[in-house]
C-alpha cells in the first residue's frame, strides 16, 4: 500500500559542483595587491559583479526612469531606413521630423522635476550598478539616435557643427558623467556595446528594427563579437594581475606558468574573432551603412566609439607597456573610471621593464610571445577591415565611427588612410 509513496522516489543525486565563473574567481582571489584589486574594482563597480557588465534594464531603474525606456520603443522602428535620401534637402526634413517626434514623446513621458529629484537620490545612494548601466546605455541609444535623425547617417547630419540636445537627454547624461566619470556628450564602448547584450543574448536595444535578418544579424554579432572577446579574455586579465603579484613575491616561476596560460587564452581568443569577422556573419554593405554609421558623433570635435577603445586591446597595450599612452583627457571622454584605474595599475607596474631588470628570461620570452600575437592580430585587421570600410556611401561623406570625417574623397583614399593610421600602431607594437 505504500507503493504510491516508493513509485516517485529516487536515490538522491549526487551533489553537483558548480565552478565558479571568471568573475567570481577574481573576487574570491586571496592575493593581496594592488593590481587584483583594481581587477576586482572593474569587475564589481565598472561591471556590476561580472565583465563583460551585467546590465538590467528598465523594471530595474527608478520608476519615473523607465518612461525613458519607453521613448526609445516609440522611436526606434523610425529610425532605420531601407534606402537612404542623396537630396540634402530631403535629408534635412526627414532629420528634423524625427527629432521633433522624439521631442514630442520625451515631453509627453519624461517629467523632469522627478528624474532631477530621482537622479539625485539615486546618486546618493549609489544604486544597483547593474541598472546604472542598463539606464546608460537606454540614453547613450536616445542621444546618437538624436544625433543622426535617420540610419545609415547622411552627410546633412555629419555636416553639422552642433547639435542642442532636448533638457530630457541632457539632465540624465550629466548624471551618468558623473557615476562613470566620463566626459564625453556620446556613448561609448561600455554602453552602446558591452551594456547592451541581455542576459538571453538578444540586443536590448537596436538600431535595425524592423529592418531585414541581414541587417539584424549584422548588429547583433558586431556587439557579440565585442562582448564575447571580453568573456574569452577575461581569464587572461585575471593571470596578467597575478602574474604582476608574483613578480613582486619575486617567484618568476609562477609567473612564468601564469603568462603562458594567458598567451594559449589569447591565442583561442583571436582565432574565434578572425573566425567571426566574416560575411556571413557581420555584411561589409550593412555594418559600414547601420553600425559604423549609428556609433559614431562628429560633434565640436569629439569623435564616437572604435574598436581601439575596446578594454581588450588596450589592456594588451597596457600591460605590455605599449606606447604611447592615450592622454588622460583623451581616454576620460569614452573609457568609464573602473576601466581607466584597471589600464593605469598596468601602466605604472609595467611588467616587460620589471622583468628585464630582473633578468627573468623566461618570463621576458612569454611577455614577447604575447606581443608577437598582439602584431600577428593587427596585421591580421588591417586586412579584414578593409572590405568594411571600404563600401561606397554616396548618402554620406567618408568616416569612421572614432576619427569623424575624415579627409578622404574617396573609399580608396579612406583606405589608405585607414592602412597609415593601423600601420603606425602596428609599428609600435613591439
Amino acid at each position: 500500500m505504500f507503493s504510491w509513496i516508493f513509485s516517485t522516489y529516487s536515490s538522491p543525486s549526487p551533489a553537483v559542483v558548480v565552478s565558479p565563473g571568471p568573475s567570481t574567481k577574481i573576487l574570491q582571489d586571496p592575493l593581496n595587491h594592488r593590481a587584483i584589486e583594481c581587477l576586482r574594482d572593474l569587475v564589481q563597480l565598472g561591471g556590476g559583479g561580472t565583465w563583460p557588465p551585467t546590465a538590467t534594464y528598465d523594471d530595474s531603474w527608478p520608476l519615473p526612469l523607465r518612461a525613458y525606456h519607453s521613448v526609445f520603443r516609440a522611436m526606434e522602428t523610425s529610425l532605420p531606413v531601407e534606402e537612404p535620401s542623396l537630396i540634402h534637402a530631403r535629408n534635412r526634413e526627414i532629420i528634423d521630423s524625427f527629432r521633433a517626434r522624439m521631442r514630442s514623446e520625451l515631453e509627453r513621458r519624461i517629467k523632469i522635476p522627478e528624474v532631477e529629484r530621482t537622479l539625485e537620490e539615486w546618486e546618493s545612494q549609489s544604486g544597483v550598478q547593474s541598472a546604472w548601466l542598463g539606464f546608460f546605455t537606454c540614453i547613450s541609444f536616445l542621444r546618437h539616435a538624436y544625433r543622426w535623425g535617420v540610419t545609415p547617417i547622411v552627410s546633412e547630419a555629419q555636416s553639422e557643427a552642433s547639435v542642442e540636445f532636448p533638457q530630457e537627454l541632457d539632465l540624465p547624461w550629466s548624471a551618468l558623467q558623473r557615476h562613470f566619470g566620463i566626459s564625453s556628450p556620446s556613448g561609448c564602448m561600455t554602453s552602446i556595446c558591452y551594456s547592451n547584450m541581455a542576459s538571453d543574448e538578444i540586443l536590448q536595444y537596436s538600431v535595425t528594427a524592423g529592418m531585414g535578418e541581414v541587417h539584424n544579424s549584422t548588429e547583433f554579432w558586431n556587439t557579440k563579437l565585442v562582448v564575447d572577446m571580453e568573456t574569452k579574455l577575461l581569464p587572461a586579465y585575471h593571470l596578467f594581475a597575478q602574474a604582476i603579484s608574483f613578480m613582486d613575491f619575486r617567484d618568476p616561476d609562477a609567473a612564468q606558468d601564469a603568462l603562458k596560460s594567458a598567451n594559449d587564452i589569447l591565442r583561442a581568443a583571436l582565432k574565434y574573432f578572425f573566425n567571426t569577422m566574416v560575411d556571413s556573419k557581420i555584411s561589409h554593405t550593412v555594418w559600414m551603412a547601420y553600425v559604423q554609421g549609428f556609433q559614431g558623433w562628429a560633434l565640436e570635435g569629439i569623435d564616437g566609439i572604435s574598436g581601439g577603445q575596446s578594454l581588450l586591446f588596450r589592456t594588451m597595450d597596457s600591460f605590455l607597456g605599449i606606447r604611447p599612452w592615450p592622454t588622460p583627457e583623451k581616454e576620460r571622454l569614452h573609457i568609464p573610471e573602473a576601466q581607466r584605474n584597471w589600464l593605469n595599475c598596468l601602466r605604472d607596474y609595467d611588467i616587460r621593464a620589471v622583468a628585464k631588470e630582473r633578468e627573468y628570461i623566461k618570463v621576458t620570452n612569454e611577455l614577447d610571445s604575447l606581443v608577437k600575437q598582439l602584431r600577428v592580430w593587427r596585421m591580421g585587421h588591417m586586412r579584414r577591415m578593409q572590405p568594411y570600410e571600404s563600401q561606397n556611401r554616396p548618402e554620406r561623406k567618408t568616416m569612421t565611427a572614432g576619427i569623424s570625417v575624415v579627409d578622404a574623397p574617396d573609399g580608396e583614399q579612406m583606405i589608405l588612410h585607414l592602412k597609415k593610421e593601423l600601420g603606425r600602431r602596428l609599428a609600435q607594437t613591439v
